[in-house]
């Protein structure tokens, strides 16, 4: 008898930098994490504008072409588009591949502006096409762990929370600019690359935003244009901000992110204080949630007894066993394409579609236009 071979969904990858090389990782070790996955996914084609470059590591995942024409890319069989690239791109690249009736998976934020992924998500409306946002950070087991205390009321009703996400990555003010550091690629600085994880996370946890105050400041004014370059170039995005979000469920707190954070390359935490209860998270360890039960005067480590959050995939069918484990970062990114897959193969809406990241595009928003009128509290929704 011939073994049942699993389905295999051809994948066009859009952008090859950091991020695409990650999306491509992901997809290429889920047979590794997953001994007998439901889905696999091969990457058919990449479109970049370099097609010569990283061939080693091309070779190694066995990516079908690389090309730098558009018409190229799309006339391979094709299931499904991933865009990994700059901001500023998403929306062209996004319409492109609705237009050409691809399923669409799209890095954070959907846009470079509000208008760019409110655009991108009524294209998308509408139409068969299942849609992904990458905001891996729901799939963090201590975050479901989270969620599912919250859901079933073990620490009362919310009150207050806080969460931040420190980075090193451009503390050195010799580093040299980028597309990140430049608000008409990137739309935004840390508020935009980082903050943006925690507004979708405080949603996710409390659900919607009423208000918004925010503060940011850039700390390096220039930087070289390059490596090694004596010429500077004005930085006009954010190194540091902080808000204050207020929740439609009472609850009110605190979002501050960086990625000039001296002493600490990379620290993330997120608290959420309730009338009976307090849950923290500290992405050191990203297993287990730490509850403290007001009712019991204790502090309980991991999962408890409480239900798997409602409508969502067990997380142990998506997040790397821990001898499979390939670190966070790409099992994060594991966990959402993979759960993208089977939202495919089943033909049902994924938790993380376009308006949900158009959610969360409208908090940073609201949050950049507080932050331009000296934190003026700026109301919800925008559209």
């Amino acid at each position: 008898m011939n073994p049942v071979l699993t389905p295999t969904l051809n994948i066009g990858l859009i952008g090859f930098g950091f991020i695409g090389k990650l999306h491509a990782n992901a997809y290429h070790n889920i047979p590794y994490c997953f001994p007998n996955p439901v889905i696999n996914a091969y990457i058919q084609t990449v479109l970049r504008a370099n097609p010569g470059s990283d061939q080693e590591f091309i070779r190694n995942l066995n990516i079908g072409l690389v090309t730098s024409q558009l018409e190229e890319f799309y006339s391979q069989p094709l299931d499904a588009v991933d865009i990994c690239t700059p901001n500023v791109y998403h929306r062209e690249q996004a319409l492109e591949a609705i237009r050409q009736n691809k399923h669409l998976y799209c890095e954070k934020p959907l846009g470079r502006t509000l208008a760019d992924a409110q655009a991108i998500a009524e294209s998308a409306h509408g139409s068969n096409l299942i849609t992904h946002s990458a905001f891996m950070m729901r799939y963090v087991p201590a975050i479901r762990q989270m969620k599912s205390v919250i859901e079933n009321g073990g620490i009362g009703q919310p009150y207050h929370f806080r969460a931040h996400l420190y980075h090193s990555s451009y503390l050195d003010p010799l580093h040299p600019m980028s597309w990140r550091l430049r608000h008409s690629a990137a739309g935004g600085g840390a508020l935009a690359d980082l903050g943006i994880h925690l507004m979708d996370l405080v949603r996710f946890l409390l659900g919607e935003v009423a208000w918004v105050q925010c503060q940011t400041r850039i700390f390096i004014t220039e930087r070289p244009t390059s490596a090694g370059s004596a010429k500077m170039e004005t930085v006009d995005v954010d190194d540091w901000a902080l808000c204050q979000l207020g929740m439609q469920n009472g609850s009110t707190g605190f979002i501050e992110v960086t990625r000039v954070s001296g002493g600490a390359s990379e620290s993330s935490v997120i608290e959420i204080i309730g009338s009976q209860g307090t849950l923290k998270v500290i992405f050191d360890n990203l297993m287990t949630v730490d509850y403290f039960n007001a009712k019991r005067k204790q502090w309980l480590i991991g999962p408890q007894d409480f239900p798997p959050p409602a409508g969502l995939r067990p997380i142990e069918q998506l997040w790397p066993a821990s001898k499979q484990s390939l670190g966070y970062m790409l099992n994060a990114h594991l966990a959402s394409a993979y759960d993208f897959l089977q939202c495919i193969q089943e033909n049902k809406p994924s938790m993380l579609n376009f308006n949900t990241a158009l959610a969360a595009q409208e908090i940073l928003e609201a949050a950049y236009l507080s932050a331009s009128k000296s934190s003026q509290r700026i109301n919800l929704p925008l559209i």
